[in-house]
């Protein structure tokens, strides 16, 4: 069995020709896609524009339509033009998710083959992840770049907008399927090795990189300068599926937990995993399970000293800062500062 305690991620070589080689295979993956949603919002385009101008014209003719055939003809045209729209659309919106498959396959075939290790070993799949990850974090919304259009502030926020709104849909279902295969090289390799702890700390990473993109756009793209936030993020839908894709990195760690129960690293990987699944009380029992294997821990006993202070349980709060006083005073005086961090969030719900 493999231990856990000293790693943060299934890293198994950093070879600069194995990184060059990654970094070539995506840039023909990236250029594809980029091409593929392009072709997307030109169809929109092309459509809405040509739709206003069969609408404009029509309005400026009606009072010639009027007495005339015409019009029957021109609402014909217009409502062939929709049609055309309608049947396209469908026919697209079929073909595209097909096609972004066809680019996942080729991608990974492709990293495959530059694997040096024998396939069905925890190296050979964690090539993989890597190759995936790599590329998940260069796939990303650039804002524009035109220094004609930079030259109004206005105008650059509306076309980073519209840059964003056509595309984050398929930004996240790319990373979604890609870190998807990820996770099924995991699941493929624990069936053949259920007690390998490091092939199920490597899963539970994937799971946590997936439940990341259904959070904060700005997470998803890396960016910070993004202009607008989808609303579908605060969805029930999107809530859903993070919280899911956690639990099941919390099940892994649990597994590792059961075959070793003395690894702090692990309790660290559940304790941030309930932060964000907001439960405190969980959150506070990891913590704890990490103090009795290592009482001294200064980052540990800040980290439960300011969840206490959250919760309200000040006096609990104030017996770790004491501890953390003859030990540390940085992190005493970081502590401190948080101990009125249950009366702001009480009082943030309150009116003005």
């Amino acid at each position: 069995m493999h231990s856990t305690t000293t790693r943060d991620s299934c890293v198994v070589f950093n070879t600069s020709a194995f990184q060059d080689k990654i970094h070539e295979l995506s840039a023909p993956f990236i250029r594809s896609f980029s091409r593929i949603t392009r072709s997307y919002v030109f169809f929109h385009a092309f459509f809405t524009f040509f739709l206003t101008i069969e609408l404009i014209l029509f309005g400026l003719m009606f009072s010639n339509f009027l007495q005339s055939t015409a019009m029957a003809f021109w609402l014909a045209g217009i409502f062939l033009t929709v049609f055309t729209y309608l049947v396209l659309l469908f026919y697209l919106q079929g073909r595209r998710p097909e096609r972004f498959m066809q680019q996942r396959e080729i991608y990974i075939e492709t990293v495959r083959s530059c694997i040096p290790f024998d396939p069905g070993t925890l190296e050979y799949h964690c090539c993989i992840t890597e190759a995936i990850v790599k590329l998940t974090s260069q796939l990303r919304i650039q804002n524009v770049e035109n220094r004609w259009i930079l030259m109004s502030e206005t105008f650059t926020y509306l076309v980073n907008k519209f840059r964003m709104w056509t595309r984050w849909k398929d930004l996240l279902k790319i990373k979604e399927m890609l870190l998807l295969s990820s996770i099924e090289e995991h699941i493929r390799l624990i069936k053949e090795k259920p007690a390998d702890l490091e092939a199920h700390a490597s899963l539970a990473s994937n799971y946590v990189a997936l439940a990341t993109l259904y959070q904060d756009p700005k997470k998803l793209t890396l960016n910070e300068d993004l202009c607008w936030k989808p609303p579908e993020y605060e969805s029930d839908e999107m809530r859903k599926k993070f919280e899911m894709a956690l639990e099941r990195a919390l099940e892994e760690y649990h597994i590792i937990d059961e075959y070793a129960p003395q690894d702090p690293w692990v309790h660290a990987q559940r304790a941030a995993l309930y932060k964000e699944l907001e439960q405190p009380e969980q959150e506070q029992i990891e913590y704890e399970k990490i103090l009795e294997m290592d009482p001294h821990n200064d980052e540990i006993l800040l980290r439960l000293g300011g969840l206490y202070f959250r919760k309200g349980e000040t006096a609990k709060g104030l017996k770790i800062y004491d501890q953390l006083q003859g030990s540390n005073e940085e992190k005493a005086l970081e502590l401190i500062n948080q101990y009125d961090a249950y009366s702001v969030e009480e009082y943030s719900f309150r009116g003005p």
